[in-house]
């Protein structure tokens, strides 16, 4: 018997393995609460022009929280690059990813100006 990615469905999340040894620079389009049956409520980020999202783990949430905000709408936009690597697991290496915040959104847009810039030194 074979699982739902053996006949072609595919998983909509993100796998350790799909990243394994390789890099991806994406940009965080949406950030959903999905509750897990065996892993309780997690958000799921999801990418711009991206198939797949990814779940995060406490590890990568802890990363986000203290590069950006703890709450997680404040995510959205943000540059992060995501990094397939081995990591120890209860004594033993296994695969996992990683998220590092590449850069934050603009927070204001440059308008043009053409008046004057009034002096208000008394």
């Amino acid at each position: 018997m074979g699982t739902r990615e053996d006949y072609g469905y595919g998983s909509r999340f993100l796998r350790a393995e799909d990243l394994a040894g390789k890099t991806a620079r994406v940009t965080i389009a949406a950030v959903e609460d999905v509750e897990f049956d065996d892993r309780g409520l997690k958000p799921v980020l999801h990418f711009a022009g991206k198939k797949k999202a990814l779940v995060t783990n406490a590890t990568n949430f802890d990363a986000l929280a203290a590069a950006i905000s703890p709450r997680t709408q404040d995510w959205v936009g943000h540059v992060i690059t995501l990094k397939g690597e081995k990591v120890l697991f209860k004594g033993k290496l296994v695969d996992s990813i990683r998220v590092t915040v590449e850069s934050k959104p603009a927070k204001t847009q440059d308008v043009p100006f053409d008046g004057e810039i009034p002096d208000f030194a008394a």
